[in-house]
């Protein structure tokens, strides 16, 4: 800016501007006015109080006022863009908008906020619960809000869950499409606090009934959630005590298979097994997958690693997984407990790790099966073991893909479309901290909405042999464990 000094009465106008760039005062004539001498323009400013020094004072005052502004802008300025590098981060204001005080008391207003609406509110006139939605989950489910039915009390195993159709579910949001998730989502599984002693009974009733459910607030998922970041499991799955597979596919569907293909003619794999893929390279795909996005029909990976049983990794120190099984001592227990129910029959840890979009066809699996999720989401659809002939499962032993659906329930023909439209099933979206429990026999189809993981462990079958009649009828004789006679 021009500072300019008063008017020369005494001898026409002449203006004197600030030279910022040189610090000096340099006269300039404005046209028409009469020239003043030097010497006694100054004498004139002496008499007048404007001294030349004091002049060098404000200017270099003025300066330094400036240059301090410059600097505490481009702090600023570097302030916002690390918080725009942090997750949760407040967005800073724009320009002019706002101080900054202000923006950072509303962003902790924000979290106070997000916190609460993040506890489970009841809301007894509608029978619901809402929650959500949950930042910290990456991708569109982080957007999602939440209803849950409010516990039943009196619990009536023979109506619970409330089905829908399998068409029904899969027509009104497709397997494919990970990104469009309906909000509110509306959950309609029990859902129970595990810390809550009034809660833990109710479900360990539905366990019993064999009825699937959810549980969270559980101390070793919350504390795998928190421990397995990236820097963690790149540690750990690296070490020689790890060992794990990825399969590679077309597309996003993986169909499970093993090696004993020589007896079925005319059969490909589904996936391929890749033997050279670190984890750390599995990873940086994930990651990107959600960062970038992914089309259904797009190559997709998925890591799959397990653990043995508890009781046999505390007789030998150096079987596989030491981490897993630490850090999962739930599923890893000697002593039957709330998740283990048959530790003799505890096959041991199975942990998937999946990238966004990728599907588990449809399967079950013959044993009471607690599935934990330490970080993203899947969504489940489960069904009762009384409709597997309408799901199109494999029935030969023989076959490497045995007890899987060959359907695609993505892309649903009209037989298929037939079939499903008389089907059981509910849908579940299962949260980083949750735990979902698939009763013995139960099929169950998964999709990861982004990048997670989850681990499971199943511990035999029921006592009372629930479900294995009616996968006896549909897969034939032999199709389930023997079970010993009922004393």
């Amino acid at each position: 800016p021009d500072w300019r000094s008063h008017t020369e009465k005494s001898t026409g106008v002449l203006a004197h501007t600030l030279a910022p760039d040189s610090g000096l005062l340099s006269p300039q004539l404005v046209p028409g006015a009469a020239p003043v001498a030097p010497g006694r323009l100054m004498e004139k400013r002496k008499r007048q109080g404007h001294s030349p020094l004091m002049t060098y004072v404000v200017a270099g005052t003025l300066f330094v006022v400036a240059l301090v502004m410059y600097l505490l802008r481009f702090l600023t300025k570097l302030h916002h863009s690390d918080q725009a590098l942090m997750p949760n981060a407040p967005m800073p204001a724009a320009p002019g908008s706002q101080p900054q005080s202000v923006v950072l008391a509303q962003a902790a207003e924000s979290r106070r906020l997000d916190s609460e609406r993040n506890r489970m509110q009841h809301d007894p006139a509608r029978g619901l619960r809402t929650a959500g939605p949950f930042p910290d989950l990456p991708g569109s489910v982080g957007t999602v809000k939440f209803e849950y039915v409010n516990i039943e009390h009196t619990p009536d195993f023979d109506n619970s869950p409330p089905y829908h159709t399998l068409a029904e579910i899969v027509d009104h949001w497709n397997p494919d499409d990970s990104d469009n998730i309906p909000s509110p989502f509306l959950e309609e599984l029990q859902v129970f606090n595990y810390s809550d002693p009034y809660e833990l009974a109710l479900a360990e009733q539905y366990r019993n009934a064999e009825v699937p459910f959810k549980i969270h607030s559980i101390p070793d998922v919350d504390g795998a959630t928190e421990r397995w970041t990236d820097s963690y499991l790149l540690r750990e799955m690296e070490s020689s005590h790890m060992h794990y597979k990825v399969e590679e596919s077309k597309n996003n569907h993986f169909m499970y298979w093993t090696q004993k293909s020589s007896r079925v003619k005319k059969w490909t794999p589904p996936t391929k097994r890749l033997g050279s893929m670190t984890f750390k390279t599995w990873l940086k795909i994930a990651r990107d997958g959600d960062s970038l996005g992914i089309g259904a029909e797009e190559k997709h990976y998925y890591l799959m690693t397990g653990v043995e049983a508890g009781r046999l990794v505390a007789r030998d120190p150096n079987h596989l997984g030491q981490f897993v099984s630490t850090d999962l001592g739930m599923f890893s227990t000697t002593k039957k407990n709330f998740f283990i129910t048959n530790v003799a029959a505890n096959k041991g840890i199975q942990c998937r790790f999946g990238m966004k979009g990728v599907i588990a066809e449809a399967h079950y699996d013959g044993g009471r099966n607690m599935v934990a999720m330490l970080k993203g989401a899947k969504r489940y659809i489960l069904s009762p073991p009384k409709d597997c002939e309408r799901l199109s499962i494999i029935k030969e032993k023989a076959h490497p893909s045995y007890r899987h659906s060959t359907a695609d329930w993505s892309n649903m023909d009209a037989d298929v479309r037939r079939e499903f439209s008389q089907v059981s099933a509910v849908d579940t979206i299962l949260r980083q901290g949750e735990v979902l429990y698939i009763p013995s026999f139960w099929f169950h189809y998964i999709i990861s909405l982004d990048y997670s993981i989850q681990c499971n462990s199943r511990s035999g079958s029921p006592p009372g042999g629930e479900g294995s009649h009616d996968i006896e009828l549909c897969m034939g004789g032999g199709a389930t464990p023997k079970r010993k006679p009922r004393r």
